[in-house]
């Protein structure tokens, strides 16, 4: 939901994703659970987390869309003021530091059993983040999220085979005013294709006013719509891509192109917690009754705010027409497949 700039100073070698160590990390985990004697709830997969410094955003406040919320009127000739945007009884408050964050939002991934994250963010904070939680962090960069920090495909060829990221996410083109389909991304897809890497495209709402937000008044609605990615899929059929956010609220394309192009996903990140909650209820449901199920993918799209991660879970476990297996393949199954997790890890993050 947010930008964020990918500066790539870290030293590749940091950022080796290490299996073993993943699942002797796991391995310990079940083992200190078990001793406790709590049992674990069941394990969840969240394709779209952040590693950001709190920065501006130290102490902000936001409203999870599961308490009325609405989008207040502005006057346009007034000054802008984002913090007046909408307002509930008792808003979520980001951590006051960096290091706040990543505690906070590292102890909620213990405390939700989420076994996996894809994080993306500031390079030299996704090290940090994935030195805190080697067994849980998997590092992602961006190829568009700034002009300024796109790098050269032969620089992201070297950094994946050094291990500095496994995942090309956020990509956030939608903030630059550039259209996925331009011709400035199809090395990047091509490469994407060729090496097998999952790809997590923003394809949603920019923030409340996003027009006249400062800091992205570049942003274009119409980037949302996943029609934009045809020319993408037909390209590159065997890319893994998922449209983050579900393209949002155009879900009646984001429907039509699941129907066709079978290497297409989705994940639910920020609708699940912040938008308003029969929203995205009723964008869920159209897109399950549709029958892509097995293609939805989990994301709490937390940035700072580490409340929203047990926020975004509880929609999905509690949304009312979802059955027990449609909850768990949204929650894990789904997202399992997708990364192409080994049997014997799901069995591991499965033992309980």
């Amino acid at each position: 939901m947010s930008r964020s700039a990918y500066k790539l100073e870290a030293t590749p070698s940091q950022h080796r994703n290490s299996i073993m160590r993943r699942f002797l990390g796991l391995a310990l985990f079940i083992a200190a659970t078990a001793a406790s004697g709590k049992p674990l709830p069941p394990p969840v997969i969240d394709m779209h987390l952040h590693a950001y410094p709190v920065g501006d955003a130290a102490g902000a406040a936001a409203c999870p869309g599961s308490r009325r919320s609405y989008y207040a009127p502005i006057d346009p000739r007034a000054p802008f003021q984002p913090g007046k945007l909408s307002a509930c009884a008792n808003p979520f408050h980001a951590p006051t530091s960096d290091d706040a964050l990543m505690r906070d939002s590292i102890a909620m991934l213990g405390k939700y059993n989420i076994r996996h994250a894809v994080t993306s963010g500031v390079l030299p904070d996704v090290v940090k983040w994935q030195a805190a939680a080697p067994e849980r962090i998997i590092p992602a960069i961006a190829f568009a999220d700034t002009d300024s920090s796109t790098l050269p495909v032969d620089e992201y060829r070297r950094l994946h085979r050094a291990g500095a990221f496994a995942v090309f996410a956020e990509v956030e083109n939608e903030y630059l005013g550039v259209a996925p389909n331009d011709p400035r991304w199809e090395p990047y897809f091509a490469m994407a294709e060729e090496l097998d890497i999952p790809v997590g495209i923003h394809m949603g709402e920019g923030p409340v006013n996003g027009a006249r937000f400062p800091g992205y008044e570049a942003y274009r609605v119409r980037f949302t719509s996943p029609l934009l990615l045809e020319d993408v899929l037909i390209r590159h059929p065997k890319l893994r891509i998922y449209a983050m956010h579900y393209g949002s609220p155009m879900v009646e394309q984001t429907i039509a192109m699941l129907f066709t192009y079978p290497n297409l996903y989705v994940d639910v990140a920020c609708n699940d917690w912040l938008m308003p909650r029969a929203q995205f209820y009723a964008q869920l449901k159209q897109m399950v009754d549709a029958g892509f199920e097995k293609r939805i993918m989990f994301g709490s799209d937390q940035m700072w705010w580490p409340q929203a991660i047990g926020q975004a879970i509880r929609s999905i476990e509690q949304a009312p027409f979802l059955s027990p297996t449609q909850k768990r393949d949204i929650l894990y199954n789904n997202a399992a497949r997708f990364l192409r997790l080994s049997p014997a890890l799901i069995r591991a993050d499965n033992r309980r």
